[in-house]
């Protein structure tokens, strides 16, 4: 019997939060529990009426919910780093679920999760589309034998990055993947051997790739069901909606492909290697 442990980080989001929470409350799947850290955000999140009865709400309802606030600001992802280890510490969870705080889920995500970490990978992720736009739906032909798939050159730089998992699909299927979406379920084992990079600043773009690529080098395999959905509000503010962060974007694709080609150079291209696992594997 799996129980995961939810990781959630925010700043200055409570209404996205409340609507993320309500999502968690409509699962299909309810063995988990919660850890929250706001990242002091102007107004604290405990001042928030409607968030305090939520997650009222979700004690009555079983779920152990371990909530703090920093004192100064950290960013993304020091905060994944910093909440991991208290998860690692106090989660009583064999499956980590890490969420944006500006997304909801449909009703069978974390379920659909599970069954992808059951078929055999120690990664999960569903797609994250627009929830405000309509979509035309794709085929997943489109995008196999690997969603979202990043390819290297000769000397290791990044010279195609796919975005398949922000849009909607016609067919479900779990579909392997050399990175996942922000909104992803992976076997705590995992981070035992894996770490999240701190050195981003207030920018966290590229995390999930750099975490992914780490995860991939130490044997461990990455999958996305396409029918997992993870509505994105894209919400304006709070959060990293600020000038550092756009400043940061360039900045933090630059040093992941540098530090693609430094892998490049001592072990070759490991992604076209996972990619060639994993078809024989398929066979």
């Amino acid at each position: 019997m799996h129980k995961v442990d939810i990781m959630l980080v925010t700043k200055d989001r409570p209404s996205e939060v409340a609507l993320l929470l309500q999502s968690l409350r409509t699962q299909t799947f309810q063995n988990w529990d919660l850890f929250i850290c706001d990242d002091r955000s102007g107004i604290p999140l405990q001042a928030h009426h409607f968030l305090n009865m939520i997650l009222n709400r979700l004690k009555l309802e079983n779920h152990i919910i371990t909530m703090w606030r920093n004192d100064i600001p950290l960013g993304v992802t020091r905060l994944r780093k910093n909440t991991m280890e208290k998860i690692m510490k106090y989660g009583n969870g064999n499956l980590v679920l890490r969420l944006d705080d500006d997304n909801i889920l449909q009703p069978d995500y974390i379920e659909r999760l599970i069954k992808v970490i059951d078929s055999g990978y120690d990664i999960a992720s569903g797609v994250v589309p627009h929830i405000g736009i309509p979509f035309i739906k794709r085929e997943i032909k489109c995008v196999k034998p690997f969603i979202s798939d990043v390819k290297l050159n000769e000397k290791g730089e990044i010279i195609y990055f796919g975005d398949d998992c922000g849009m909607e699909y016609i067919e479900d299927e779990i579909i392997p993947s050399v990175n996942f979406r922000s909104m992803a379920l992976i076997k705590k084992k995992v981070h035992e051997d894996v770490e999240y990079e701190d050195n981003l600043g207030f920018c966290s773009y590229r995390e999930e790739q750099w975490f992914s690529f780490k995860s991939l080098l130490k044997g461990y395999k990455i999958g996305v069901d396409t029918g997992a959905i993870a509505y994105h509000l894209f919400t304006p503010s709070g959060g990293e909606r600020t000038n550092e962060y756009q400043n940061g974007i360039q900045t933090n694709h630059e040093l992941l492909s540098k530090w693609c080609q430094k892998v490049y150079k001592e072990k070759g291209d490991f992604l076209e290697e996972y990619r060639n696992k994993i078809k024989k594997e398929v066979k």
